[in-house]
């Protein structure tokens, strides 16, 4: 009986100590909880607050824009042609590779990593032959180890082996998740220059089609466009690398030194772009359900603007490359400890330091390669797509609208238009403008419908009274 009674009085005064808010009513536990809160807050705050992104000011950017990491970034925008292709397939490529594996930009940007932990693993064989194994010299002769009270730098190679297979899934998964973004940025520059070629042809083609417009606003649809492009870039590269030749590229390549300001002052330079664009299509006075087709074309570049806004200001989350990075730097550093009894084999066991180096050497440049291609948009050839791609094409079906309207109007000046008819029947429509074909989609079988023919025909009628300046 005193056993229960002292079991149950030595409960009460656990409980007392440690545990009684477990039993406390709710209202207790909330303000045990706020007091608690209330004396960590200076501390838990200096914890937090270490985890705020940190942004390099103009200076910082600019030192860290001058090292060769970031230089040799400019030289990784590749554009292939069919020559690169054959000369990439060459036969003496693997060793051509195996020959240049110091000029390699990797090895170069790497080189402070691989220095420091040669630096390391030279320490450590260094120790454990002059301070605790004893080394033999060039003639083969053996001397003891120069002090008996040093312990040896060495552990097992076991735990290596096991961890490796989890330090290769998180490369593997950060190598995957990089080249995925790079190859997302590259698709929705394809679609940059696939919808900017499409505006050019429909504006100018329709435009041409539907009434003599003048060369200037077709000038100015292609100009727009490839602005479009051009300020895409500019919002995706760093201001200290950009920013003066985008200013060069408004005042030389844009005839309309108004529209060059607007997207000099503007704040989303690209969606000023995307205004000019419209506003031109707007100017051509086209037919409104072509209006309607180009628009969703320039709604798509929109959506290219999107996907690249999205890449660049979205890393991936910074605990994973970081959690990745001190896997991979603790991993290294303790690997010289391992790799010293298994190469005993070898004078001094010195040839543990060249195979170590090549370990971290191609650890290092996977972790350099997903690190490098996570921001996709500083090695993409963007100034090449721009210039080659977008305004090669767009201002050449520029220059051929131009002509083609001369032409297809040459002579033709001064003859009026003819009246109008008040009245105005889908096979007339069809005759002056291929959009009343869709009154034709009726099936054989059926009646045809009176509703969508007269909505397709008003809609063209007032379109060609306008467009002859009738009135509506």
């Amino acid at each position: 009986m005193k056993f229960f009674q002292v079991t149950n009085i030595l409960a009460l005064l656990l409980l007392s100590s440690t545990g009684t808010n477990a039993f406390a009513p709710t209202k207790i536990q909330q303000a045990s909880v706020q007091g608690f809160s209330a004396k960590t807050d200076t501390k838990l705050y200096a914890d937090v607050k270490d985890l705020i992104q940190k942004t390099p000011n103009d200076a910082e950017t600019r030192k860290l824009l001058s090292n060769y990491g970031e230089v040799s970034r400019q030289n990784r925008r590749n554009v292939y042609s069919a020559s690169d292709w054959v000369y990439s397939r060459r036969p003496d490529r693997i060793v051509n590779n195996l020959m240049t594996t110091l000029n390699s930009g990797l090895v170069r940007q790497l080189s402070f990593e691989i220095t420091f932990l040669l630096f390391s693993c030279t320490f450590i064989v260094a120790w454990n032959d002059l301070f605790v194994k004893g080394w033999s010299d060039f003639s083969g002769v053996y001397h003891e180890r120069l002090v008996d009270f040093l312990p040896a730098i060495e552990l097992p190679l076991q735990p290596f082996s096991l961890s490796v297979s989890a330090l290769a899934l998180l490369l593997t998964f950060r190598t995957n998740v990089s080249y995925a973004r790079w190859n997302e940025a590259r698709t929705a520059w394809g679609k940059i220059i696939n919808d900017s070629r499409s505006i050019a042809r429909m504006g100018c083609t329709w435009g041409k089609s539907y009434k003599n417009i003048d060369n200037d606003l077709v000038r100015r649809l292609g100009e727009a466009i490839c602005s479009f492009s051009r300020s895409t870039m500019n919002r995706t590269l760093a201001p200290q690398e950009d920013e003066e030749n985008y200013r060069t590229y408004l005042e030389s390549k844009l005839t309309d030194q108004n529209y060059a300001t607007v997207l000099r002052n503007a704040k989303h330079r690209p969606t000023a772009a995307l205004a000019e664009i419209t506003n031109v299509l707007v100017d051509m006075n086209l037919n409104p359900l072509h209006q309607v087709e180009a628009e969703k074309t320039v709604t798509g570049l929109c959506d290219a603007l999107g996907a690249c806004e999205r890449i660049f200001t979205s890393p991936v989350p910074t605990f994973y490359p970081r959690h990745t990075a001190r896997f991979l730097a603790f991993w290294l550093l303790a690997l010289p400890a391992a790799l010293y009894e298994p190469f005993g084999l070898t004078w001094n066991h010195l040839g543990e330091i060249p195979a170590y180096i090549m370990i971290c050497g191609f650890l290092l440049g996977i972790e350099e390669l997903a690190t490098q291609m996570e921001e996709p948009f500083s090695i993409l050839p963007m100034e090449k797509m721009c210039e080659g791609s977008i305004q090669t094409s767009v201002m050449e079906q520029v220059e051929r609208s131009q002509l083609g309207i001369q032409a297809g109007y040459k002579g033709y000046e001064n003859v009026p238009f003819p009246e109008v008819a008040s009245t105005i029947t889908t096979q007339e429509l069809s005759i002056e403008t291929p959009l009343a074909i869709v009154s034709d989609f009726q099936a054989d079988s059926e009646p045809a419908s009176t509703t969508m023919p007269d909505v397709v025909a008003e809609m063209n009628a007032a379109w060609t009274r306008n467009s002859k300046g009738l009135g509506p």
